[in-house]
C-alpha cells in the first residue's frame, strides 16, 4: 500500500506560465551564454543555483564567483518579483487529488528546485499550508545535491518516518524528477503537464507515466504498489 506520495512543484502541481524557466535562461543568457533548446531543457527541473553555473559554463561563459553570483541574485530577484506579480496557479484537479490521497491517510510531500524563500512565497500565493496541503517539503537548497540526486526525496521520508520504499511514488515532469525518483529507488511518476512526451518518459525509465497529477488517486486505488512499479 502506498504510504507517500511525493510531488514536484512547477508543471507537475502548479502553473507558473513557464517563468521559472523564462528567468533561469534569461539569467544565464544576460550574462552571454548561449546554448540550445536540448541542452536547455536537460536542466529543467534541477536545483537552480547549480544549474545556473552549469548552464553558463556550456553556454560558453567563463564561470567566476563574481558572474556566477551576479546572476543568481538575479534569478532571485526576477523570479520573486514575477510570482508576486502574477501568482502561480494550482493546476487543475491538483488540490482535490492532494486532498483524496490525504484523506486515505497517503502522506503528501513536496519537492521543488526552488530555494525556500521561492518556495515559501509560492504556498503563501495558494494558500496551501504544511499540515494541511501537505505533510512535509523539501527545497534544493536545503539538501547536499539537488535532482536527479534522490536528496529531496529522502528527506521527506526521514521527516515523515517512511522506511519503505516500495510505498513511495515520486511524481514530476522532467527528466531529472524521474532519475531522482530511481536513484531513491521508490516508483516513478512522469505526469504529461510539462514539456515531456510519453515516450520521452517511458526513455528516460518511468514506471507509470500519467496525463496530469489529477489522475493519481484513481490509479492508486487500482493498483497494488507492485503492479504500480511494473
Amino acid at each position: 500500500m502506498t504510504e507517500l506520495a511525493v510531488f514536484d512543484m512547477a508543471g507537475t502541481t502548479i502553473d507558473d506560465r513557464d517563468e521559472v524557466y523564462r528567468v533561469l535562461r534569461e539569467a544565464t543568457e544576460r550574462e552571454g551564454a548561449r546554448y540550445s533548446d536540448e541542452v536547455f531543457q536537460q536542466w529543467m527541473g534541477t536545483e537552480k543555483h547549480w544549474a545556473i553555473e552549469n548552464l553558463l559554463r556550456l553556454g560558453g561563459v567563463e564561470v567566476t564567483e563574481e558572474v556566477h553570483e551576479r546572476a543568481w541574485q538575479w534569478f532571485r530577484t526576477e523570479l520573486a518579483r514575477t510570482y508576486t506579480e502574477n501568482p502561480p496557479t494550482p493546476l487543475p484537479g491538483i488540490e482535490d487529488a492532494l486532498t483524496t490521497l490525504r484523506e486515505r491517510g497517503i502522506r503528501v510531500g513536496l519537492t521543488t528546485g526552488f530555494s525556500r524563500e521561492i518556495a515559501e512565497l509560492i504556498y503563501s500565493t495558494m494558500g496551501w499550508k504544511q499540515g494541511e496541503t501537505f505533510d512535509a517539503s523539501s527545497t534544493g537548497d536545503e539538501v547536499p545535491s539537488g535532482r536527479p540526486a534522490p536528496d529531496m526525496i529522502n528527506t521527506v521520508m526521514d521527516t515523515l518516518g517512511v522506511t519503505d520504499r516500495s510505498a513511495v511514488v515520486s511524481v514530476g515532469d522532467t527528466s531529472a524528477d524521474v532519475q531522482s525518483a530511481l536513484r531513491a529507488e521508490v516508483t516513478a511518476v512522469g505526469v504529461l503537464t510539462g514539456h515531456l512526451t510519453r515516450a520521452d518518459f517511458e526513455a528516460e525509465g518511468a514506471h507509470l507515466v500519467l496525463d496530469s497529477v489529477a489522475d493519481l488517486p484513481a490509479v492508486l486505488a487500482e493498483r497494488t504498489p507492485a503492479a504500480v512499479s511494473e
